[in-house]
């Protein structure tokens, strides 16, 4: 399924990260492990795709948007 809404987009990226998860609470890792492990992945799966400067400006694009949502956050509470 190719997702064409907001709603269906996450939906998807959900379902992706709970494979993750559950992949990595069955190597017993930490935190930290899964942290490094998770954005070693992203970076190699955007470089795959992107190429390794398009992959940086992706990174880039999803950190400013992150910190928006969670400056937002901060405001609203």
């Amino acid at each position: 399924m190719r997702p064409e809404t907001d709603e269906q987009f996450t939906i998807a990226a959900r379902a992706i990260a709970t494979a993750f998860l559950d992949r990595f609470a069955h190597m017993h890792l930490s935190r930290d492990e899964v942290a490094n492990i998770s954005g070693a992945a992203l970076s190699e799966i955007l470089a795959q795709q992107l190429g390794p400067f398009g992959a940086v400006e992706r990174l880039r694009d999803l950190a400013d948007t992150l910190e928006q949502q969670v400056l937002k956050d901060a405001l609203d509470s």
